[in-house]
């Protein structure tokens, strides 16, 4: 059947439908208070070490469960995996509804990070789920669709923090530690409802016969030793490209990591936007992401990730350098327009060559190792991506604190240069799979 007959959307079906329902839901909540993280933890007390230390113990707690995430994902199965430890993930979140100072954040930072170890099920979930012909489309069309709503919520989430300092007689500090409490109270039950969703309503794709070991939560801590030595053997598996990717997303992820959560911090202290001016931009800058996403998804499926990737990779060092001379609001919006841009190019791509790369049945481990979306820039909190991507990234998060505190500007000069080399390692290195894998 063609395309014209199918519709333009026919992917967005059974398990990408309620994917993306849940993205969307979380993005309407998290999104409202991730963009002002760092100056949460200001407000409570840190300083631009704390910063750094806080994402960088986030990191390293993502690493410890993540092999075992995708060892589970390939044997035991995605679904009830991904539902049960959703649960698990949203009361985390509630160290940061109590948090009195910026050692409670730190806490929560590093609870809810180490129960993400379900998000390489989840990412092998996707991959499973969409045609191998419109995973550039699917990939794209599933980062749209909660972008429109994560776009607006950084623009509520700064008129919020606005409001409790205009009506409520409190300091700014302490206005902004009450918005953000509410905020995170939202988002914890917004929680609850994706997790019901989740065990209500996805449906496995691993086939009868691909899976040897029913899931039993009491079983899990047999699976640990297995999962570690699963490392190696998936690393043996790996073919030049994708090693290649790897060790790119490794070096990248550093310097992303180490600048991510100081453009707020920069555009605050050194530009003199405030929050409701930082909510705008986020708003701005994701409408582009979300408005040029699809579209560039369909290129993708047209003219290969490659090339996709390689556009990304060199514009995005050069909007990074430009940051520290953005001066004003409209620079901010301006570069971080870009950088959307970027993303919505090198996120599709990379997605859908690693999709390409890895099969079905391998791809939970591989994905715990390395995630699914290769390299973004990130101008918030850096997410890693897997357990190879991890150390590196957590690394770059707590030495981020140091380098801003010597000099404002040098996390975008060094982070601008990294991925210029990052560029090339890809020019010369990465190839398009011969087979594609479905």
């Amino acid at each position: 059947m063609s395309e014209e007959k199918k519709g333009l959307f026919w992917f967005i079906q059974g398990n990408v439908k309620v994917l993306m329902y849940c993205r969307l839901l979380w993005s309407g909540s998290t999104s409202i208070i991730y963009p002002y993280f760092s100056l949460y933890i200001l407000a409570l007390g840190g300083t631009s070490t704390e910063i750094g230390l806080i994402n960088s113990l986030g990191l390293l707690a993502g690493m410890i469960l993540y092999p075992l995430g995708g060892y589970i994902a390939d044997r035991s199965g995605r679904v009830k995996f991904i539902g049960y430890s959703t649960l698990l993930y949203t009361f985390a979140h509630l160290f940061f509804v109590i948090a009195n100072d910026w050692k409670m954040i730190a806490l929560g930072q590093f609870f809810s990070q180490l129960l993400l170890f379900y998000m390489p099920a989840m990412g092998a979930l996707e991959a499973d789920s969409l045609p191998p012909d419109a995973r550039g489309r699917g990939f794209a069309i599933m980062m749209t669709i909660p972008g429109a709503v994560r776009i607006v919520a950084p623009v509520v989430g700064g008129y919020v923090i606005e409001w409790f300092r205009i009506f409520s007689g409190w300091t700014q500090n302490e206005a902004l530690v009450i918005a953000v409490r509410v905020c995170w109270s939202v988002a914890f039950l917004t929680g609850l409802l994706v997790a019901w969703i989740r065990i209500r309503y996805l449906k496995e794709t691993v086939r009868d016969g691909e899976t040897n070991v029913e899931l039993k939560f009491s079983e899990i801590p047999k699976m640990v030793i297995p999962a570690y030595k699963s490392i190696f053997e998936s690393i043996r598996w790996m073919d030049r490209s994708l090693k290649v990717i790897v060790v790119i997303e490794m070096f990248t992820s550093f310097f992303v990591a180490m600048s991510a959560p100081f453009y707020v911090v920069y555009a605050k202290q050194i530009i003199g936007i405030v929050e409701s001016q930082w909510g705008l931009i986020m708003f701005i800058s994701g409408l582009v992401g979300v408005a040029l996403a699809f579209p560039l998804g369909a290129l993708v499926d047209k003219v290969g990730s490659r090339k996709m990737i390689l556009t990304g990779m060199l514009l995005a060092p050069i909007s990074i350098w430009a940051y520290q001379y953005a001066g004003g609001f409209t620079g901010v919006a301006l570069v971080l327009c870009i950088i959307s841009l970027c993303n919505s190019m090198m996120m599709p791509a990379f997605s859908t060559i690693i999709a390409n790369i890895v099969p079905r049945s391998r791809r939970g481990r591989l994905y715990s190792l390395i995630g699914e979306r290769g390299i973004t820039i990130s101008f918030g909190n850096f997410w890693g991506g897997g357990f190879l991507i991890f150390p590196p990234a957590a690394l770059g998060a707590y030495i981020g604190g140091w380098v801003y505190k010597l000099n404002p500007n040098y996390p975008w000069i060094i982070t601008s240069l990294a991925l210029l080399v990052s560029f090339l390692l890809i020019l010369v290195f990465v190839k398009e799979p011969e087979e594609i894998q479905q």
